[in-house]
């Protein structure tokens, strides 16, 4: 058994783990539902590597058409130094939502590790005063086993109407190598997880509902690109990464 074996196995426990957040995946999948019924947009937002995910939720194939990614570039993963002093910025998330089309009815989902930074915490109150309705994914263990940088001492799980647990150990890392070394993080593919379930699980209800479903599909099948420009016209000017 080699450690890539053991990092597999631990990745894959984690998974069926996922199998508790069954029913508040699918309130979460119901607050979406229902607001996409009602021509509505869901709202994706991480910094840092909990960024990854959001973008992996917008234009993607298979994915949801009317997703709009809440992006600052001085949050983006590519500028780790810059990200980890600009998630700690008191006042920074409540100027960046301040700044987005966001709508009353409308959901945000918000993806944070660690929970414990002001920026993805005053991006939840923020949307949640302006009346939608917070899913936070995140995890628990890490979260609680870590003091809070909000001024108030507050966490992403205090102030979400859904928390997703990821699962995800403390620290991300699954396994330690024969010298110490702590490595095998599982917070993004957990948490993408997550996301393309809340999204299918809306869906989901959507088709039962006998909604016409505004789904993407690959721009690189036939008719894709056709399909594509039909499904997102009714969002145009709402999705910060159109085509």
């Amino acid at each position: 058994m080699t450690s890539v074996d053991d990092y597999r196995r631990a990745v894959l426990e984690l998974i069926e783990s996922g199998a508790e957040e069954s029913g508040r995946l699918e309130h979460a999948s119901t607050l979406i539902a229902r607001s996409l019924s009602t021509g509505g947009v869901l709202h994706v937002f991480g910094s840092g590597h909990s960024m990854l995910p959001a973008i992996d939720a917008t234009f993607r194939a298979g994915g949801l058409a009317p997703v709009n990614l809440l992006h600052d570039p001085g949050l983006a993963p590519w500028e780790p130094t810059r990200v980890s002093r600009i998630e700690r910025l008191v006042g920074y998330g409540t100027a960046l939502a301040q700044l987005q089309d966001l709508r009353r009815g409308e959901v945000v989902v918000i993806i944070s590790h660690s929970g414990i930074n002001p920026v993805p915490i005053e991006v939840a109150q923020q949307a949640h005063g302006q009346g939608l309705s917070v899913v936070a994914i995140t995890s628990r263990t890490h979260s609680l086993a870590t003091a809070s940088r909000h001024p108030e001492g507050l966490r992403l799980l205090d102030v979400a109407d859904v928390v997703l647990d990821t699962h995800a150990p403390e620290g991300d890392v699954t396994l330690t190598l024969e010298d110490g070394t702590e490595t095998g993080p599982t917070s993004t593919i957990l948490a993408t997880l997550l996301l393309h379930s809340l999204a299918i699980g809306a869906m989901e209800q959507l088709g039962a509902d006998g909604i016409a479903l505004p789904v993407l599909r690959s721009m690189n099948r036939s008719g894709g690109d056709d399909s594509n420009a039909a499904v997102l016209e009714p969002f145009r000017g709402r999705l910060s990464r159109e085509p």
